[in-house]
């Protein structure tokens, strides 16, 4: 009941990064690890003016591209690992699977989920920190531990609804289920489990 109503409340597209391209869109998403998504396609937006692809980018200084992206936040390890994975990138090409994209520096289940369902368009459960917040408030997970929540998601849901979950549970966690709850406001108030409203 509780996905129905909440898959039925979101519109059917949400997007939160731009996609330019396949790899850019997975910079972009490296770059949004603890970091905001405006801040992360921003930051974007100046490294590929500097470097427009992957074999300029892997040809970088690190130095250079933590100097451009520094206000993302753990901003040497991210360049460290950007560069690593342009050069990858450039020599075998783009990514096509789980395993191809967790071989990539810096690239965790969260950054490989995300790839998989917005660029390859396959099923996937994308647990970030709103995603883990609200799926357990929701009932739909039991732990904060996100490869734990990612796991009990592809148990208990079918996978045609994996990325919807993934979306829509997000998009409700950045809008109302914030970690000081909305629940006031909130259309799931009257029966989510987590839920501060006297009903």
């Amino acid at each position: 009941m509780i996905f129905n109503k909440i898959n039925s409340f979101y519109p059917e597209e949400i997007s939160f990064l731009p996609v330019k391209s396949p790899f850019v869109f997975l910079v972009t998403v490296m770059l949004s690890a603890s970091s905001t998504d405006v801040r992360a396609s921003a930051a974007a937006d100046r490294l590929f003016f500097r470097f427009p692809d992957e074999k300029a980018l892997g040809e970088a200084d690190v130095a250079e591209i933590e100097k451009i992206i520094h206000d993302v936040g753990l901003s040497w390890n991210k360049a460290k690992n950007i560069k690593g994975t342009a050069q990858i990138i450039a020599e075998k090409g783009l990514p096509k699977t789980m395993e191809e994209l967790l071989e990539l520096p810096g690239v965790g289940e969260k950054t490989a989920s995300c790839y998989l369902s917005t660029i390859m368009g396959e099923p996937a459960v994308i647990a970030d920190i709103h995603f883990v917040r609200v799926a357990e408030r929701l009932g739909f997970t039991d732990t904060k531990d996100r490869t734990k929540a990612a796991r009990q998601i592809r148990e208990r849901f079918d996978k045609e609804y994996w990325t919807r979950i993934s979306m829509t549970v997000n998009k409700h966690g950045r809008e109302l289920c914030r970690p000081k709850p909305k629940c006031s406001e909130c259309f799931l108030s009257s029966i989510c489990p987590s839920s501060e409203v006297s009903v």
